[in-house]
């Protein structure tokens, strides 16, 4: 998917969104569902074992949700002191990523940010396979990076967190499980 066609895609889908993931539950209240990784909401695995166990449910309901080999769109927002918009292209440890948009934080969450932090926004397309996004998952688990799954055939984002995951489901009445 090229910039155009994610442009109109989101224009169309998710017209309200800034793609920045903690607002999508506020923004899409009714299509939300939010998924803790840990028992008793625990936060931050503690444990090999714990971690494994955060990506092993998160690629199980990802699959679930998205469907092997299903194509993904992965947009990554970085916070940043200046906007990012002479940048066409990133090269992460997570691949290439096409630059899409700088939004100045502060403008819509003055409380929460101090002035000239940016969201600078890149995308990429892959196919989502399971276990193959697990260092990202790993490092979003961490609080070391950020992250979200955008599938048009699904019209669903998953957005991880530090925690879990919310997911933006195409509508109310989407059944998220097959069983």
């Amino acid at each position: 998917m090229n910039l155009l066609e994610f442009n109109k895609y989101l224009d169309h889908n998710y017209s309200e969104s800034n793609l920045i993931s903690h607002e999508l539950k506020n923004l899409y209240p009714t299509r939300w569902l939010r998924i803790h990784s840990l028992p008793d909401s625990k936060r931050y695995a503690k444990s090999e074992d714990e971690t494994q166990r955060i990506l092993t449910r998160q690629n199980k309901i990802i699959s679930e949700i998205i469907g092997e080999k299903s194509e993904i769109i992965i947009v990554m927002g970085l916070y940043e002191e200046e906007p990012s918009n002479k940048v066409p292209k990133i090269s992460s440890k997570y691949g290439f990523f096409e630059y899409y948009q700088s939004i100045n934080i502060h403008q819509i969450y003055p409380k929460q940010y101090e002035k000239n932090i940016y969201n600078n926004t890149f995308f990429r397309t892959d196919l989502w396979r399971q276990n193959s996004q697990n260092e990202l998952l790993r490092d979003i688990a961490k609080d070391k990076s950020r992250a979200m799954f955008i599938c048009v055939k699904s019209n669903c984002i998953v957005a991880p967190y530090d925690g879990g995951m919310d997911i933006i489901v195409d509508s109310q009445k989407k059944e998220i499980y097959s069983k």
